[in-house]
């Protein structure tokens, strides 16, 4: 229920949907008196909304710094992926689609590849509400392979179809093999939500944030309107719901 209901959450909080919901209560309740002041309080809103500044700012709140030189220990027993990198409805015929977050992979791979860590954890299924059949681990598990891995430094934990059911899928299988050193690697807003929720589980690994959204200095276009603020607005929404949500549900 709680996977059905983040997934409905969705359509209804995020900017663009708000806005065009905003829009259609206009219309329908259209009062030539008011209409002009509230259609110009939405448009400031959603200007404020969509410009590079402030979706920079946000995730830079979010975004936990890259590990300074020496931070990191010099093995791990383990390095975990956590999916959400690849567009699983267009992947077809062996050809992976990836998203933004692409480089959690990559820096996976790297790291085993560079001697860092002896074993790759993939931990993510399918996210889809409406399409649970495939599994973006083996999807995963098979482009590491193809990038220079053997077969038995990977593992795969392809069930889980969110943060939390990652770290509680993923510390099973760290516990079963008596793991001790363990890195993580996801994108860098996305690691306060994951480190509290493995955290909860009785995992304590190290960082290794990857897929950076900011650190760009302020320009012109800093207040051009643009899909990918958007984007980036939608990021820091989904994760401030999801760390109340799963401080309500217990998770974290």
């Amino acid at each position: 229920m709680f996977f059905i209901l983040s997934k409905v959450l969705h359509f209804l909080i995020y900017p663009l949907p708000l806005l065009f919901l905003s829009l259609l209560g206009i219309l329908l309740f259209y009062n030539r008196k008011h209409a002009r002041r509230t259609l110009l309080i939405v448009l400031v809103v959603f200007y404020i909304l969509s410009i590079p500044l402030t979706s920079s700012y946000l995730l830079r709140w979010l975004e936990v710094p890259r590990p300074a030189p020496g931070e990191l220990k010099q093995h791990y027993d383990v390095v975990i992926v956590l999916a959400g990198m690849v567009n699983l409805g267009l992947s077809k015929g062996g050809q992976i689609e990836f998203n933004n977050s692409v480089d959690r992979i990559l820096a996976g791979i790297s790291l085993v590849k560079r001697g860092l860590g002896d074993k790759l954890l993939i931990s993510g299924g399918s996210g889809d509400l409406f399409d649970q059949s495939s599994s973006e681990a083996e999807l995963l598990k098979d482009f590491a392979i193809e990038s220079g891995l053997s077969a038995d430094q990977i593992l795969v934990e392809g069930t889980s179809r969110n943060t939390y059911e990652n770290a509680v899928n993923s510390a099973k299988l760290i516990r079963s093999r008596n793991y001790q050193n363990i890195l993580l690697v996801t994108s860098a807003f996305h690691i306060p939500r994951a480190a509290a929720v493995f955290h909860k589980q009785g995992i304590f690994p190290d960082f290794y944030p990857v897929d950076y959204h900011t650190g760009r200095r302020i320009t012109p276009f800093s207040f051009v309107p643009s899909v990918g603020s958007l984007e980036g607005l939608e990021l820091v929404i989904h994760e401030l719901i999801g760390m109340v949500a799963y401080r309500i549900q217990g998770y974290i």
